[in-house]
C-alpha cells in the first residue's frame, strides 16, 4: 500500500527513539474521551489516555483542544512508550484502539515496531480511567466550592423538582434577558423543556418552575 508524505514522516518520528525500546509483553488500550463542555466553552476537549489491560495501570494521558488527530495518537503513544507514569520506556505487544481515521493512519507504523493492533468497539480500561479522571475534576471543584448556609442548603426541599432536573436531567436559566424580560427555562441535551415568562423575581421564577417540573416529570413517567 502507497503511503503519502505525511504517513512517511509519522512512521520515521516514530521509529526514532521508539524502536530500540524494549518490547515488553503487554496489551494497551488507548483512546481520546470528550471531556464535559461549559456553556460557554466553544470548543470541545479531549482526553487522550493510555492504560495497560491487565491491571488498568496510566501510563499517559494528554487533554487537547478540539478534536483529535494523527499527530496527537502519535504523541499520545509517544509519551506512553518513552515516560510512562508507572515503570520504564518500553513498548507493548499489542495495541486495542477503537479505529477511527486518525488511529488508522498509525496501523502501518505500529505494526513495523511490532506492534499488533487490535480494532475494538469497547475498551473497559480506559473507560475506567477516564471516569476515575472525572471524578478527580469533581473532587476538585468541589474542595474550592462555597458551603451554603444551613438555611440556603434547604432550597432542595423547598424545590425538589428543581433539584432532581439539575442533578441529573439538565440547566435551568433564570435571570432578564433583552427582548424576553424575566424569563425561567429548564434545558436539557436535546432542547428547552420549559420556558416561563410572567414571573417578575427569583421566588416567583422558581415555583413557576418548579411547577413546569412536575408536570413533565409527570408526561414522561419519570
Amino acid at each position: 500500500m502507497a503511503r503519502t508524505r505525511k504517513e512517511l514522516t509519522t512512521a520515521a518520528l516514530f521509529a526514532d527513539g521508539i524502536k530500540s525500546l524494549r518490547q515488553a509483553d503487554e496489551s494497551w488500550e488507548a483512546d481520546f474521551c470528550a471531556l464535559p463542555k461549559p456553556l460557554i466553552q466553544s470548543e470541545t476537549r479531549y482526553l487522550g489516555i493510555v492504560v495497560r489491560t491487565d491491571n488498568g495501570s496510566l501510563l499517559a494521558e494528554s487533554p487537547i483542544e478540539g478534536r483529535p488527530k494523527a499527530d496527537s495518537c502519535l504523541a499520545l503513544l509517544t509519551a506512553a512508550m518513552q515516560h510512562p507514569q508507572i515503570g520504564k520506556a518500553h513498548r507493548p505487544r499489542c495495541l486495542h484502539v477503537r479505529g477511527h481515521r486518525q488511529w488508522e493512519k498509525l496501523f502501518l507504523s505500529l505494526e513495523e515496531l511490532g506492534i499488533q493492533v487490535s480494532v475494538r468497539q469497547e475498551l473497559p480500561n480506559v473507560n475506567a480511567a477516564f471516569k476515575r479522571h472525572l471524578e478527580q475534576m469533581r473532587e476538585t471543584r468541589r474542595s474550592m466550592m462555597v458551603k451554603p448556609t444551613e438555611k440556603q442548603a434547604g432550597v432542595e426541599k423547598l424545590f425538589p423538582a428543581v433539584a432532581k432536573w439539575v442533578q441529573g436531567g439538565g440547566h435551568i436559566e433564570i435571570g432578564d434577558q433583552e427582548g424576553f424580560g424575566f424569563t425561567v427555562r429548564a434545558i436539557d441535551y436535546g432542547g428547552l423543556i420549559f420556558e416561563d415568562d410572567n414571573a417578575e423575581t427569583l421566588a416567583e421564577a422558581l415555583a413557576a418552575l418548579e411547577t413546569g417540573l412536575i408536570e413533565y416529570f409527570g408526561r414522561e413517567g419519570i
